[in-house]
C-alpha cells in the first residue's frame, strides 16, 4: 500500500498535480508543472524546469508572498520564462507573515531543505510581489551571503506604509505599541542600507500613482539607500507613469526583471548569465514583451513594447513588421528597437503567416496591432497620434500597405498610420519575378510561389486580389509620408519594385523620400551603417516629432 501511494505522488508530480505524502491531500494547487509538499507543516512549492533544463546545483528564485492564492496566473507568464530558463522557483506559505521573525524561520526552513537535501544553489534571487517585499528584504539583510540579487513587482519595504503597524502587530507577537516602539528593529527599510552597502543588485518595477505601497516611502526610499551609498549602478527601478497597485500587463511581463532574475539566479549557482541567450534590450529601456493584441478563435497574436525606462510623457509609436516571405520569420530580435535609445517607444508584432492563413489576414493583424496601439496608448504612455511603421522585405510590403490601403470603414479605432518606412519590400505582385512566368520559371514554379502561398491561388490568377495586396495600386494623395530604401543590387525584390511605388507617390502629391543604399542586396550589412539608421530617425523625427529635417550632414 505504501510503495503505490509513493508510485501516485511521482506520477502526480509529473504532470503537475501534488498530494502530500501522508495524506494523499493537494497540498497546493500550481499554476505550472511542479511539486507541492510541507516544510514546517506548512505549504511549499517548485515550479521545476524541465529534467534536460536542470544543474546542480540548481539555480532558482526564492519567491514571496506564498499563499492559497500565489503565486496567481497573472504572473504565469513570468514564471514561465523562468523555468524555460532552467531556473526552478520555489517558495513557502508563511501566512501573513509581513516580515515577521516567524515568516523569516519559515523562509529558512524552505532555504535549508532545497540546498541540503535537493542539490540547489546556495545563492538564490529573491523575487517578492507586493507584500512579499517585506518577507524577502526581511530575509535578505539578515542573510546577505545567501542572496544573488533581489526583484520586485511594487514591493513593500515599509510596512508603516503597508500594511500599517496595527495590522502588522500581530505577526510579530506584539502590541501595536510594542511595534511601534522597536519598529526600527524590525521595519525593513530601516535596514536597507545594509542591502546597499553590501552591494547586492535590485530590480523594481513600481508605478508612480501606487496607493496601495507608495512609490516614495518603499521602492524610491530603497533607491535613496543605494544613492547614499553611491552604489546606484547596482539598482534599476522602473517607474511606469500612471500606474498603480494593479494588474496591468506592463509589470508582469517585464523581460527586464525576467533577465536580472534568470541572470542572478544563474550567478547563484556559480553558472555564467548566458545574457546572449535572453532577449535582447537596448540601454536606457524597458521591454514588455509577448503583450496580446489581438485573438483570433484560439489563436493569440502578440507584440514586443519597447518604451525608455526614463520618459516621462506620451511618446510617438513606431510599430516595426518582420519580413521572411510571410511564411517566416517573428518578432523577435527586432532590428528597430534601437529608437527607443531616441525617445520612441517600439513595438514589434507577430502576424499570422502563411502555413495558417492567406490574405488578408497578414494586413489585419497588423491593424489590428495598431488599434492596439492607440488602445492602450494611456496604459503604455504611447501618443497615439504619432504612429509610424517599418518594416523589411514582406515586412516593407505590409509596412507600405499601411501607408496606402484604405482603413475599412467600420474600424472604431483608426489603424492609419502618420509615416512609413519601405525597405526593398514587395510593392506590385503582379510583376514580382517569382509570380511570372519565364526566365526559367515554369507555371509550376508560379504556382508555388511565396505570393501564391500569401493570396492563396497563383498571382496571375487573381489579378485583382493581387492589386488589393500592392501598395503601388493603392496609392492615393492623402497617403502618409514615405521612407522607402532599396539595396543597389538586391537579387530577390527587384529595385525597380521601390522606385514605381515612390514615382506613384510622388505623381500622386505624397511625400516619398527614395533612397537606393549603394552596394546592398537584399538587406544586409549595408542597412545598418549609421549613416542609414540616421535617415531613418531624422524621417520618424520629422514626422512623428515633427521636428525639421536637418538636412545632410557635413
Amino acid at each position: 500500500m505504501k510503495l503505490c501511494a509513493q508510485i501516485l505522488f511521482a506520477a502526480a508530480v509529473l504532470v503537475g498535480v501534488t498530494f502530500a505524502q501522508d495524506t494523499e491531500q493537494p497540498v497546493k494547487a500550481l499554476i505550472l508543472p511542479g511539486e507541492s509538499f510541507l516544510v514546517q507543516d506548512r505549504p511549499a512549492f517548485i515550479l521545476w524546469p524541465e529534467k534536460e533544463k536542470r544543474r546542480e546545483p540548481q539555480p532558482w528564485i526564492m519567491y514571496a508572498p506564498t499563499l492559497p492564492a500565489y503565486p496567481d496566473s497573472h504572473e504565469q507568464w513570468m514564471h514561465q520564462q523562468f523555468v524555460d530558463a532552467g531556473i526552478a522557483v520555489a517558495g513557502i506559505d508563511a501566512g501573513e507573515a509581513y516580515g515577521s521573525p516567524d515568516g523569516q524561520r519559515l523562509m529558512t526552513a524552505l532555504y535549508d531543505e532545497l540546498t541540503q537535501n535537493r542539490g540547489f544553489s546556495g545563492k538564490p534571487c529573491l523575487l517578492g510581489r507586493s507584500r512579499g517585499g517585506l518577507w524577502v528584504s526581511s530575509w535578505a539583510i539578515r542573510h546577505m551571503d545567501k542572496v544573488a540579487g533581489l526583484a520586485g513587482i511594487y514591493p513593500v519595504f515599509d510596512l508603516t506604509t503597508y500594511p500599517g503597524v496595527d495590522r502588522a502587530a500581530a505577526a510579530y507577537k506584539l502590541s501595536a505599541a510594542e511595534l511601534r516602539a522597536s519598529i526600527a528593529d524590525h521595519n525593513p527599510i530601516a535596514g536597507t542600507q545594509k542591502l546597499a552597502t553590501s552591494g547586492l543588485p535590485v530590480f523594481i518595477i513600481h508605478g508612480d500613482v501606487d496607493q496601495v505601497v507608495p512609490l516614495k516611502q518603499n521602492s524610491a526610499a530603497l533607491q535613496e539607500q543605494y544613492i547614499k551609498a553611491s552604489r546606484q549602478e547596482l539598482i534599476d527601478l522602473v517607474v511606469p507613469q500612471g500606474q498603480g497597485h494593479n494588474f496591468w500587463t506592463g509589470f508582469f511581463r517585464c523581460q527586464n526583471l525576467v533577465n536580472f532574475s534568470i541572470r542572478k539566479a544563474r550567478e547563484g549557482a556559480g553558472l555564467s548569465s548566458d545574457s546572449k541567450q535572453l532577449p535582447q534590450i537596448p540601454d536606457g529601456a524597458v521591454m514588455y514583451r509577448d503583450v496580446e493584441y489581438s485573438r483570433v478563435g484560439d489563436r493569440v497574436l502578440t507584440l514586443d513594447l519597447f518604451r525608455p525606462k526614463a520618459a516621462m510623457k506620451p511618446l510617438p509609436v513606431v510599430l516595426w513588421v518582420h519580413g521572411g516571405g510571410w511564411k517566416d520569420g517573428s518578432k523577435d530580435r527586432c532590428p528597430a528597437a534601437w529608437l527607443a535609445e531616441n525617445g520612441y517607444a517600439v513595438a514589434s508584432l507577430n502576424y499570422r503567416l502563411t502555413d495558417e492563413a492567406i490574405w488578408p489576414a497578414q494586413i489585419d493583424d497588423c491593424r489590428s496591432a495598431i488599434r492596439w496601439l492607440r488602445s492602450n496608448a494611456q496604459q503604455f504612455q504611447l501618443n497615439p497620434d504619432a504612429v509610424g511603421v517599418w518594416g523589411g522585405s514582406a515586412g516593407g510590403h505590409l509596412a507600405s500597405l499601411l501607408g496606402t490601403r484604405s482603413a475599412p470603414d467600420e474600424e472604431s479605432v483608426s489603424s492609419r498610420v502618420q509615416a512609413v518606412c519601405d525597405w526593398y519590400g514587395p510593392t506590385d505582385l503582379l510583376t514580382m519575378p517569382p509570380n511570372v512566368v519565364g526566365n526559367g520559371r515554369t507555371a509550376e514554379d508560379v504556382r508555388n510561389s511565396n505570393g501564391a502561398r500569401l493570396l492563396g491561388s497563383a498571382v496571375p490568377d487573381v489579378p485583382e486580389l493581387a492589386r488589393q495586396a500592392s501598395s503601388l495600386h493603392q496609392v492615393s494623395p492623402d497617403d502618409c509620408p514615405f521612407l522607402i530604401m532599396h539595396g543597389e543590387l538586391d537579387p530577390g525584390v527587384p529595385l525597380d519594385q521601390s522606385r514605381r511605388l515612390h514615382e506613384q507617390l510622388t505623381a500622386s502629391g505624397v511625400s516619398s523620400t527614395f533612397v537606393i543604399v549603394p552596394g546592398a542586396g537584399h538587406g544586409g550589412k549595408e542597412f545598418r551603417t549609421p549613416e542609414v539608421l540616421e535617415q531613418v530617425r531624422n524621417f520618424f523625427d520629422r514626422h512623428l516629432k515633427k521636428q525639421p529635417d536637418p538636412g545632410p550632414r557635413p
